[in-house]
C-alpha cells in the first residue's frame, strides 16, 4: 500500500526526516489561531483524492506551541487525524513523540481528573489503526488505546550520543525514586555495573512544591542526570546542585522530552550543567539526538 507521510506543525523537521527514512512523499500543513482562540489547520493539498485508499503517516509531537499551549497541538492532532479520514484514507498511522497530558495518569488529590484516559479515549474515537509514542510517562496508560499502541525506547539514542562526548566514570543519578527503574535502565547502555544515585524528592502535591535533598559518592565522575521530561527545570536544577555539591565532574542534563518552559535552561545551567541534552520529540536548540531512523524502522 502506498504510504504518504504528513508532518504537523509541531514536528515538521522530525517528520521530514523520518520520510527521508522511508523513501516517502511528505506534505506540511498550515495553521494559525483565529481571533476568538479556535485553532485552523489545513493540509497543504490541492487534490484531496491524493489520500484514497493510502497508508497516511501523521507525525504529530504535543509539546507546548510557541504560546505555550499543547491544547493546541492536540486539537490540531485531531484536525489532521479527521481530515485525512474524510479524505478517504485506507489506514491511518499516528505518531506523538510527545504526548500530552501523559503524567496526568493517577489521582492524588479528590476531584482530580485522570485526563491522560481521556486523551487515549478522544484518539480511540477517532478510528486510527495504530498509534506510536516515545518514552511516555506512564507507559500503561497505552492499555485505554484500542488500536495497536507501541512505545519507543529512547534511551539508548541517548546513551550513544552522551559516549560521543567523551564522557568518562560514567554515574547515572535519578532525581527521584519514581525515576529509579528508568535510570537502571538507562545505565545499562553505558555498559555493566556502571553505578545509580538515587536524591531523595517530596513533592506537596497542593503546592507542587518540591524538596530535594542527598549526599552522593560523586567525585570527580561525570554524572548523567536522566528523565524522561524536562518542563520547568526545577527537579534538574535540584538534582544538579547536589550533583555538583557532591564532587561531580562534568554534568548531563538529559530528558527525552526536553520541554524547557519559563526560565528552564537558566536554572539547568545556572545549578551547573554543563550541557542539556534532548531528542526532536520537541525541536529546540537542545534537541541533539534525532528520532527519526528508530520510529523509522518502526514505521517499517
Amino acid at each position: 500500500m502506498e504510504k504518504i507521510l504528513i508532518a504537523g506543525p509541531a514536528s515538521q523537521i522530525l517528520g521530514w526526516k523520518i520520510a527521508q527514512e522511508l523513501s516517502i512523499e511528505v506534505i506540511n500543513t498550515e495553521n494559525k489561531t483565529f481571533p476568538d482562540g479556535e485553532n485552523y489547520l489545513r493540509i497543504n493539498i490541492e487534490d484531496e483524492t491524493i489520500f484514497i485508499d493510502k497508508e497516511v503517516i501523521i507525525v504529530q509531537s504535543t509539546g507546548p506551541s510557541a504560546s505555550g499551549n499543547q491544547n493546541t497541538r492536540l486539537m490540531e492532532l485531531f484536525m489532521i487525524i479527521d481530515s485525512v479520514k474524510r479524505m478517504g484514507a485506507a489506514r491511518i498511522i499516528v505518531v506523538v513523540p510527545y504526548l500530552a497530558y501523559a503524567r496526568q495518569d493517577k489521582i492524588f488529590r479528590p476531584g482530580e481528573t485522570q485526563f491522560a484516559n481521556v486523551i487515549f479515549r478522544i484518539i480511540n474515537s477517532l478510528g486510527i489503526n495504530e498509534l506510536y509514542t516515545v518514552d511516555l510517562h506512564a507507559p500503561e496508560v497505552l492499555d485505554e488505546c484500542s488500536c495497536k499502541a507501541i512505545n519507543i525506547d529512547s534511551m539508548k539514542l541517548l546513551a550513544d550520543y552522551i559516549k560521543t562526548q567523551g564522557a568518562e566514570d560514567i554515574v547515572v543519578v535519578s532525581p527521584d525514586k519514581g525515576a529509579i527503574e528508568r535510570s537502571k535502565a538507562f545505565a545499562r547502555n553505558f555498559g555493566e555495573n556502571i553505578p545509580v544515585e538515587v536524591i531523595e524528592k517530596e513533592r506537596d502535591f497542593k503546592t507542587g512544591e518540591i524538596k530535594m535533598s542527598g549526599s552522593l559518592d560523586l567525585k570527580d565522575k561525570d554524572v548523567v542526570i536522566s528523565d524522561d521530561i524536562i518542563s520547568t527545570g526545577g527537579t534538574m536544577a535540584s538534582a544538579i546542585k547536589i550533583a555538583k555539591a557532591s564532587g561531580a565532574r562534568k554534568i548531563f542534563a538529559v530528558a527525552t522530552h526536553a520541554l524547557l518552559l519559563q526560565q528552564a535552561k537558566y536554572r539547568i545551567i545556572n545549578a551547573g550543567a554543563d550541557v542539556i541534552i534532548g531528542t526532536d520529540s520537541i525541536d529546540n536548540e537542545v534537541s541533539k539526538v534525532s528520532l527519526a531512523k528508530i520510529i523509522a524502522d518502526y514505521l517499517k
